[in-house]
């Protein structure tokens, strides 16, 4: 078996992050720094990590349906994020801008050597924690995302690059089981027990009130035993058994956390037969031949040409088919 890592890539996390923050046009006047900076993170990220393959991972159609069942307002009202520097735009050409650069990138990416899976009713981070605990639990991985959720999947096998530059970390986060040791101060799977106490307002989850995440960081940290993850019933019970009033809070909030977790955890995944049928049949398709030609070719229609072109094909050309 190959020791080279699968590197699974959370596409719109990616694509957002880039149509918000690259201020590039084409020669015609046209926003494209989304698509030009999805591929260009891309390349980067297989020239570094020399993966054996890549599998991308979509929103699928009515994704966030599932949660919003146990919590309706569950990422509503989230705003596009849009172009941050450079442009002067309205609401309704950056959405325009939006989708138009987000279906040239789907379509480049049909030409390229990397598996996509996109299922309907699953977020991109059930179809990556599915891959991870099932079809290529053994093998060394490489999750791509700015999303923190997807720290709870760290294990041996399994690591998480942030590309979120900081002053410590210029080219971004590389987190290990050391690192979620070490600096996060928390095993991972118990991850999702710190997000279903603390909340995440980026998804409308509301936390325990009056409890920060430094506290809860700590206590749950106290139920550290030999490296073990904990399930918010897990939580719950080790509450009622303090004494201290502190912790009556939890004890107090037992329907919030159990809601949260349920919501947030990416352990045990509520995932019918049918969506594992269509994971597993997208991943066991062969994967698309590297076509250099129409590669290059949508790159020059949609006027991007960047001077690094003939790196990115001998960079994609790695990837085996």
């Amino acid at each position: 078996m190959s020791k080279k890592p699968v590197l699974l890539i959370d596409l719109l996390n990616l694509y957002c992050r880039c149509f918000s923050s690259i201020p590039l046009t084409n020669d015609n006047g046209e926003h494209v720094g989304g698509f030009y900076g999805s591929l260009n993170a891309l390349q980067s990220y297989i020239n570094r990590f020399n993966p054996d393959e890549v599998v991308v991972a979509w929103e699928g159609a009515g994704s966030s349906q599932k949660r919003r069942k146990k919590l309706e307002d569950y990422k509503r009202g989230r705003k596009m994020v849009g172009m941050r520097r450079g442009f002067e735009t309205s609401d309704e050409t950056e959405k325009e801008a939006f989708a138009r650069q987000l279906n040239i990138l789907k379509k480049t990416l049909d030409l390229l050597p990397v598996r996509q899976i996109a299922v309907k009713y699953l977020e991109a981070d059930d179809v990556i924690a599915y891959m991870c605990k099932q079809v290529i639990k053994d093998r060394q991985k490489v999750i791509v995302s700015t999303d923190r959720d997807y720290l709870q999947l760290v294990d041996e096998n399994t690591s998480v690059f942030r590309p979120v530059k900081t002053k410590i970390n210029k080219e971004g986060e590389f987190i290990d089981l050391e690192w979620m040791h070490q600096k996060e101060n928390i095993h991972p799977p118990n991850y999702a027990l710190l997000k279903a106490v603390v909340g995440d307002k980026s998804d409308n989850i509301q936390g325990v009130k009056g409890i920060g995440e430094k506290t809860a960081r700590r206590q749950i940290h106290l139920l550290w035993d030999n490296k073990k993850g904990y399930d918010a019933g897990d939580f719950i019970d080790w509450a009622k058994g303090r004494s201290e009033k502190k912790y009556q809070k939890y004890v107090e909030n037992e329907d919030l956390i159990k809601l949260n977790y349920s919501i947030v955890q990416l352990q045990d995944l509520d995932i019918s037969m049918t969506s594992i049928d269509d994971i597993n049949g997208s991943y066991d398709k062969d994967v698309p031949k590297f076509n250099s030609y129409k590669f290059r070719l949508t790159l020059l229609e949609e006027d991007v040409s960047p001077n690094s072109l003939d790196n990115w094909v001998s960079i994609f050309s790695t990837l085996k088919v």
